[in-house]
């Protein structure tokens, strides 16, 4: 497949770009700075920025799917993920381009109900504008009109892969950890099986 993705040097993004490629497919990732990342064989790396429709349309043109794992590296208030989002779902209409996956974050809609008391106040403290601009990006996602899946990983981390996970709609986490890596793999398997189209999911292990 030609794939789009969204977010690739973030960390989650690193291992989508990774196991996308291993499986063969086609990679453009838009980027602010291409020195980030290492140019590959079937890697086509774009300069710009996500909030500019211009610049998405350009990784947007021709793909068989988005993925976006837009996301910041502190916790200083943003709408990066919405703003990015809204510009991705426009583009993927003016382009016919169809599937989307969104990395989002559990706790986030209706799997609130699904956390602790103590990761409760965890978001309500520490990352409520995280969770304000997610909120925003899966109202998006939902209206959008298009195949869409929302991933709602549990606490994420930089640990190995294990393809062993539990994944489905409002589920309880087994543990508040999941690697980036076991994200990607799901990603990527419901991009081929389409089992989880106009779902939100969580994944946990």
């Amino acid at each position: 497949m030609k794939l789009a993705i969204f977010g690739a040097t973030g960390a989650t993004g690193v291992e989508l770009v990774k196991q996308s490629l291993e499986r063969g497919h086609t990679v453009t990732a838009l980027v602010r700075n291409p020195a980030a990342m290492v140019a590959q064989e079937r890697l086509h790396i774009l300069r710009g920025d996500v909030r500019n429709l211009a610049d998405v349309e350009k990784a947007v043109q021709g793909q068989d799917a988005v993925i976006c794992a837009l996301g910041a590296r502190d916790l200083k208030p943003t709408m990066i993920r919405s703003e990015g989002t809204q510009a991705i779902i426009e583009a993927m209409k003016k382009n016919n381009v169809k599937r989307l996956l969104v990395v989002s974050a559990m706790g986030v809609g209706e799997s609130w109900n699904t956390l602790s008391l103590f990761n409760k106040a965890f978001f309500a403290i520490l990352l409520k504008s995280a969770r304000t601009d997610h909120e925003a990006q899966e109202a998006a996602v939902k209206a959008s009109g298009l195949d869409w899946t929302i991933v709602r990983p549990s606490g994420l981390t930089n640990t190995p892969r294990t393809c062993v996970y539990s994944v489905g709609e409002n589920i309880l986490a087994k543990t508040s950890q999941i690697p980036r890596a076991d994200v990607a793999d799901l990603i990527l398997n419901d991009l081929e099986k389409r089992a989880w189209v106009c779902k939100a999911i969580t994944i946990t292990n």
